[in-house]
């Protein structure tokens, strides 16, 4: 079976065919910039969640596929490219706002037009990786707009995440007596340190992160996880192409922010919050974010933690996402 007919098959198994399901894509005009849109559920009465994807320019549908359809029994599930991101990559330009206010904006004229389209309220928000900057900043911001945020993965101080990943790459590789990878790490020198940390740097650091399972939790790759992509309903060649095209316009620009984010002091919200932590998440390490969300006030907050899942708990364990969606965050769409 080639990726052709695989896709074929997946696009069959993923299909919603009962009446009251909805199954719409459109480009939608956010910022000034044309953004794929999403939107998938097995009922329109069902809540809206917004995935708010990772990367950065790392778009979560085309791997959605793994994980989502479930999840679409329950919620009205909304995938969008970001700016610069996936299939929105093709109006990217060197004058492109880029900036996190401006993704928040395009996320609230995003939740504008769903309510427009779906006559719904409030949405709920799952940010995933780098995404849960957006989504963060959105429930301080504007938490009228939301029933729930969810975090996945949550980024809350970049800095702390260099110093925690780094740490945990180097013990295992002196543990593991892996000469090449305590070598690489030696020569980063003081890591992050005062130079300025290049992708170069952060590559090699995340390198041997995630050889010891700090993204996919026991595994030294995640190949299945990019692979999925090439088997995706959703997304043809050209348009997998087109994801690296965003990353590599848009990493030099939107990495600063991402490296230089701080939202340890941000802890008053008026919305829901729910953390989704992966115990061996070394990409974005959970101390920080433990140490953050003991401090939070909100009107309820929630912590479930992913025993066998590093970065990915939604790919690594499914089925507790989709029960802990369910139990913990569905019912406060019920109630708003």
């Amino acid at each position: 079976m080639n990726d052709e007919s695989g896709r074929a098959v997946i696009a069959d198994l993923c299909r919603i065919p009962n009446p009251e399901s909805i199954d719409r894509t459109a480009f939608v005009e956010l910022g000034g910039v044309e953004q794929f849109v999403s939107i998938r559920g097995r009922s329109t009465v069902n809540p809206v969640l917004i995935v708010c994807h990772g990367g950065p320019a790392l778009p979560s549908l085309p791997s959605s596929w793994i994980w989502q359809r479930a999840v679409e029994d329950y919620f009205t599930v909304v995938n969008y490219d970001q700016r610069a991101s996936g299939k929105s990559a093709a109006a990217i330009t060197d004058e492109t706002d880029l900036s996190v206010d401006r993704y928040v904006d395009d996320l609230i004229e995003l939740i504008a037009w769903l309510q427009d389209e779906l006559g719904v309220s409030k949405v709920g928000v799952l940010g995933h990786s780098w995404g849960t900057i957006i989504g963060v900043t959105l429930a301080e911001r504007r938490p009228d707009l939301l029933w729930a945020y969810i975090g996945v993965g949550q980024v809350i101080s970049g800095a702390e995440n260099e110093i925690e990943s780094y740490g945990f790459a180097m013990r295992s590789a002196t543990s593991d007596e892996n000469r090449e990878a305590i070598a690489e790490l030696q020569a980063l020198g003081e890591y992050p340190g005062s130079e300025p940390l290049t992708t170069e740097r952060i590559v090699t650091c995340r390198k041997w992160a995630q050889y010891y399972g700090g993204l996919s939790a026991f595994r030294s790759d995640f190949d299945y996880f990019m692979d999925s992509q090439e088997l995706s309903p959703y997304y043809t060649s050209d348009d997998l192409r087109l994801i690296g095209v965003g990353q590599v316009a848009t990493m030099p620009r939107v990495l600063p922010a991402l490296l230089t984010f701080d939202g340890r002091e941000r802890i008053g919200f008026d919305v829901p919050m729910l953390q989704f932590l992966g115990r061996h998440d070394w990409t974005t390490p959970t101390a920080p974010v433990e140490r953050w969300i003991a401090r939070v006030t909100a009107p309820s907050k929630a912590v479930v933690w992913f025993e066998n899942s590093a970065h990915l708990c939604m790919h690594e364990e499914p089925g507790k996402f989709l029960v802990s969606l369910v139990n913990l965050a569905r019912p406060h769409a019920v109630a708003a």
